[in-house]
């Protein structure tokens, strides 16, 4: 469509006559349009890229700004987006205070079990589920121990279970003589020397040895009771020091938590520092914008007062 020249020229004509918003609400929306697509609003919102903020919800606070002081004149307006932009600004200093703590309280856990590999809590609840297990096992092979022997059961019987007679040739194949005790109270003395060490492996091999060395199979099998007990007193113990160790971690974790809550000396004083010039800012155009405008209501306002110190 195209527009003959005689038509601009009316456009022109009409638009000088026109004498903007009359209604309180019009003016309002029209000193906020001056004020969105001012300087500041254009620079102040980081639009683009990470960190992103929304530019709607700046022109929001210059609107409620605008409603709230009604600003008159170009001087009012640029007070007006300098409280908006310290306002932003601050919004900014929280969320640099909040990061902060998240950067620290996000790892806080994962550097503390990392620290001297300490287990974290589901591998200390798989760990007890595991020795639990194995006390139970070693209970039940004590009892099954203790009947075989009163019955007089062959000990070769055990010869499948090759970790109690390792056990029990470290216990025997030894330069010294060992005590054994059956009931609580000293018996025999027998040992194995380190020659018979490199020579015997096997459970039947064992087993000749000690009888050769005088043992008699109702001592073997007392022997498979005390590796069962010891068993199941050292897996206890290490049961009560693995709940232990999750109670205290879950104590240390509370209070480096609560020792966290705050950033380092250096953030803060950055962060006290940044704020404490944006609040100076931004109360003091407050202070101006108020005095300007009731100048201009008419009221008696002394002049401001500046005093520099150096």
């Amino acid at each position: 469509m195209i527009v003959s020249e005689k038509q601009v020229l009316a456009n022109r004509q009409n638009a000088l006559k026109s004498t903007g918003p009359n209604t309180a609400e019009g003016k309002t929306l029209a000193a906020r349009n001056s004020l969105t697509h001012g300087l500041l609003a254009k620079e102040v919102v980081i639009t683009q890229g990470e960190g992103a903020e929304d530019q709607e919800q700046f022109n929001a606070l210059i609107a409620d700004l605008v409603a709230q002081f009604n600003p008159a004149g170009p001087l009012e307006e640029i007070l007006i987006e300098k409280i908006a932009g310290s306002y932003w600004r601050m919004r900014r200093a929280n969320r640099y205070e909040v990061g902060v703590l998240r950067q620290k309280l996000d790892v806080m856990t994962d550097d503390y079990y990392a620290k001297d590999g300490k287990l974290t809590d589901a591998q200390i609840d798989a760990a007890i589920a595991q020795k639990q297990a194995a006390v139970k096992t070693a209970r039940d092979q004590y009892q099954l121990f203790k009947r075989s022997c009163a019955a007089g059961q062959e000990i070769a019987t055990t010869y499948h279970l090759k970790e109690n007679w390792k056990w029990l040739k470290k216990e025997f194949i030894d330069p010294k003589d060992i005590v054994h005790k059956i009931d609580g109270y000293p018996t025999v003395k027998f040992g194995l020397t380190t020659e018979d060490s490199l020579n015997i492996k096997t459970p039947p091999q064992i087993h000749k040895k000690m009888l050769e060395k005088g043992c008699t199979d109702k001592q073997i099998w007392q022997v498979h009771m005390d590796f069962c007990q010891k068993y199941s007193d050292k897996a206890a113990r290490e049961i009560k020091k693995l709940q232990k160790d999750k109670a205290d971690n879950k104590l240390h974790l509370q209070r480096i938590r609560k020792t966290s809550s705050l950033p380092s000396k250096l953030e803060m004083d950055n962060l006290l520092r940044y704020e404490t010039a944006i609040e100076r800012q931004m109360y003091q155009a407050v202070r101006e914008l108020e005095r300007l405008q009731r100048l201009r209501a008419g009221d008696d306002v002394p002049a401001p007062m500046q005093l520099d110190i150096n």
